[in-house]
């Protein structure tokens, strides 16, 4: 029976998504889920392969299907003075993304001109690469410098007493040790624009994936000297740039960055728990810049009192403009907060709870 073109399109994306993972047996996969014969999906197979986006080995059960590589450039740039983000953009990166759909290519600009312009501010680096992939499932771009290393600069900066506590500030956003230049919103917005990124820098890698809206933080192999950063996009993405930026935006704000996102996970060291006031404290430090706050307790098993009482009950008290709302929470979280508020049963977080808290749960 015929396709549609509607279906063509909706199995051959099923094929370029998931060809990385099943290489030997995405026929089998693919005819299963959509019905087709074994002769159709040889000549599906066959298409993509004479399109330029697949490649293939072997012959019969033997066969192997891999993505065909559609772009891949890298270059080393020289820092000189008179270089700017958007000549990079334009020269060393969009030439290569030519026919990847507008919103994907906005993202792309927005990352690219973003982190190239903390290179060329901040790093103190003399040279940078920008290396770009591209198949026909996802975009990469490295950019890799040999600076002072963006966690080492924050930490000294603003004298904290880690450098975790640097990415820790990152995620909230509104960060920079250059307020005459920057408004600190650039890595925030752009970390959860693509579908992965990653920091990387001294003993410290950070990585987001908007997928599972999961945050990561490792010590790892990560460069001894500098930062580099990687982002990746699927060419399918549906999201906008302006739906990120609106999605932090409070309602009565034109054009105001009021909101933010903070994945409690990033505040503990390996095997720590949260309980101490400290902790809190360093949790909350510049959250006062924000009109709305969404603590996200995700990977977080349980929090000590003080903790609890720290940021729901002292804090809120000294900061009634603040609006914060915890979200992902499991049983013994959640009732260790409604116990550090239960003295005050006229408490907005009374009904936040009552009510169920899946409309601040952000993606």
């Amino acid at each position: 029976m015929p396709v549609d073109v509607e279906k063509s399109k909706e199995i051959q994306d099923f094929i370029i998504r998931n060809v990385e993972g099943h290489p030997t047996d995405i026929g089998r996969m693919t005819a299963e889920k959509f019905g087709l014969s074994r002769v159709a999906i040889v000549n599906r197979l066959r298409s993509l392969v004479d399109a330029g986006l697949l490649t293939a080995e072997g012959k019969t059960k033997a066969r192997r299907y891999e993505l065909k590589i559609l772009s891949d450039n890298k270059q080393v740039l020289q820092l000189v003075p008179g270089l700017t983000e958007d000549q990079v953009w334009l020269r060393e990166v969009k030439p290569y993304l030519l026919g990847a759909p507008g919103n994907v290519l906005d993202i792309c600009a927005h990352g690219v001109t973003e982190i190239f312009n903390n290179v060329i501010d901040h790093s103190a680096s003399k040279t940078a690469e920008v290396l770009v992939f591209r198949d026909a499932a996802q975009i990469t771009i490295r950019i890799r410098d040999y600076g002072v290393g963006i966690f080492h600069k924050i930490q000294q900066a603003f004298s904290l007493s880690d450098p975790q506590h640097a990415i820790l500030e990152l995620a909230k956003g509104k960060l920079t040790t250059d307020a005459t230049k920057h408004t600190g919103e650039g890595i925030f917005f752009t970390s959860r624009m693509f579908d992965k990124f990653v920091i990387a820098s001294g003993t410290l890698v950070f990585l987001r994936f908007r997928g599972t809206d999961d945050w990561l933080l490792e010590s790892d192999e990560a460069p001894k000297d500098g930062t580099e950063v990687l982002m990746k996009i699927a060419t399918s993405a549906s999201h906008t740039a302006k739906e990120i930026f609106d999605q932090y935006r409070a309602e009565f704000d034109q054009f105001g960055f009021s909101k933010t996102h903070i994945p409690l996970v990033l505040l503990k060291y390996e095997g720590e728990q949260l309980i101490s006031r400290s902790q809190a404290k360093r949790l909350m430090t510049r959250v006062d810049q924000f009109r709305e706050v969404i603590l996200d307790f995700k990977g977080i098993t349980s929090i000590g009192q003080a903790f609890a009482d720290e940021v729901f009950r002292i804090y809120r008290r000294e900061h009634p403009s603040v609006n914060i709302y915890p979200v992902n929470m499991v049983p013994d979280v959640q009732g260790m907060i409604q116990r550090s508020i239960a003295g005050n049963p006229d408490d907005p977080l009374h009904e936040y709870f009552r009510r169920g808290m899946d409309q601040h749960k952000l993606t």
